[in-house]
């Protein structure tokens, strides 16, 4: 990212300030997490994280459309976002399979985001990565279509008894 911003003329200050300003900024975003996934919705905080990393994405899209602006606003917003789903996304798959195969599910979710971090690492390293506004584009439409089926599908795992997982997936043919 750094260097992407320098390519599109912002200084080597203001990269470094933009990444330094939204780590702090999303420092908090794990705390909150936690407290509206046990105090509001399971479900529903994960839709909105992904919500607001959609919208950091659609703002670092239009920033690249449009030409110059100031970053600091859709970088953060990503990271907030993209950290806030990190936070979630394994207590919720964790509670949202049956004790059979959990283990194995959270692992492949877990497997599946270090995955997609290290190849994203790798294809920096050797230069690889596209620009930010073609990345953002992307990603952009994968992530809208995974905010829509947990909209739709995911279930709401706050307040239930995990062993209801067991129970309905024995009640179920197969």
């Amino acid at each position: 990212m750094p260097g992407d911003l320098q390519e599109k003329g912002y200084s080597v200050t203001v990269a470094s300030a933009l990444l330094a300003k939204s780590a702090l900024i999303s420092f908090p975003t794990v705390f909150l997490c936690a407290f509206l996934y046990s105090r509001w919705s399971t479900k529903w905080s994960l839709v909105t994280m992904i919500a607001i990393t959609m919208v950091g994405l659609a703002l670092i899209l239009r920033l690249e459309l449009v030409g110059r602006g100031d970053p600091v606003l859709p970088v953060a917003l990503l990271i907030v976002g993209s950290n806030g789903v990190l936070a979630i996304l394994l207590p919720y798959s964790a509670e949202s399979f049956p004790m059979a195969v959990r283990g194995r599910a959270t692992g492949w979710v877990a497997a599946c985001t270090k995955a997609g971090g290290v190849g994203a690492q790798a294809l920096a390293i050797c230069a690889l990565a596209p620009p930010m506004g073609l990345s953002a584009a992307l990603i952009l439409i994968p992530t809208a279509i995974a905010m829509a089926l947990i909209a739709w599908f995911g279930r709401e795992t706050r307040g239930r008894d995990l062993r209801d997982l067991d129970r309905s997936d024995m009640a179920m043919p197969g």
